[in-house]
C-alpha cells in the first residue's frame, strides 16, 4: 500500500489453518535526507564530469596504445629503425602514464602517440607516393562534357 506495508494472508479451506505475513519497510529515507543527496549530487556534478572524461581519455589511450603497437609489429619490417624507435618511445611514455593522471596529462599523451602512430602511415604511403608519383603525370585526368538524361513519365 501506499505508506510501505504489505499484508498478506492465506487460508486452507480443508483444514481451516489460516496464515499471515506484514511486510512493511524496515527503514526509508526522509524527505530531509532526499534532499541533501540531491544537493551533493548537484554540488559535485562539475567533479564527476572531470573524473568522467578523464576516464574516457584514459580509455582511449590505452585503446589507441593496443592499436599503434599492432601497427608496429605489423609494419616493423617496411619502417626505418628513426621511425621504430620513435614510435616505441612514445608506446613506452604511454603506458608509463600513471593510472590516476591529470586528464592535461593523458590528453597530451594521446597527442603525442597519435603523432607517433601519423608516421608509421607517412612511412607507409610515403614510400607507395613516391614511385607512383611518375605515373600521375603521365596518366592525368581529362574533362569531359556529359548530358543529363531526363526521364518522361507519360
Amino acid at each position: 500500500d501506499a505508506d510501505g506495508i504489505l499484508q498478506v494472508s492465506a487460508k486452507d479451506k480443508a483444514s481451516g489453518k489460516e496464515q499471515r505475513i506484514i511486510i512493511q519497510s524496515s527503514g526509508g529515507l526522509s524527505e530531509a535526507d532526499i534532499e541533501k543527496m540531491v544537493r551533493d549530487a548537484e554540488a559535485n556534478s562539475a567533479a564527476d564530469l572531470k573524473r568522467k572524461e578523464a576516464v574516457e581519455t584514459r580509455n582511449e589511450l590505452d585503446s589507441l596504445v593496443h592499436s599503434v603497437t599492432k601497427s608496429l609489429s605489423e609494419h616493423s619490417e617496411k619502417l626505418d629503425e628513426a621511425t621504430k624507435t620513435e614510435v616505441q618511445t612514445a608506446i613506452d611514455a604511454a603506458k608509463a602514464v600513471e593510472s590516476e593522471a591529470d586528464l592535461e596529462t593523458l590528453k597530451a599523451k594521446v597527442s603525442e602517440l597519435s603523432a607517433a602512430s601519423m608516421k608509421i602511415g607517412q612511412a607507409m604511403y610515403g614510400k607507395k607516393d613516391a614511385g607512383a608519383e611518375g605515373e600521375k603525370t603521365e596518366g592525368a585526368a581529362k574533362e569531359a562534357e556529359y548530358e543529363e538524361k531526363k526521364d518522361e513519365k507519360k
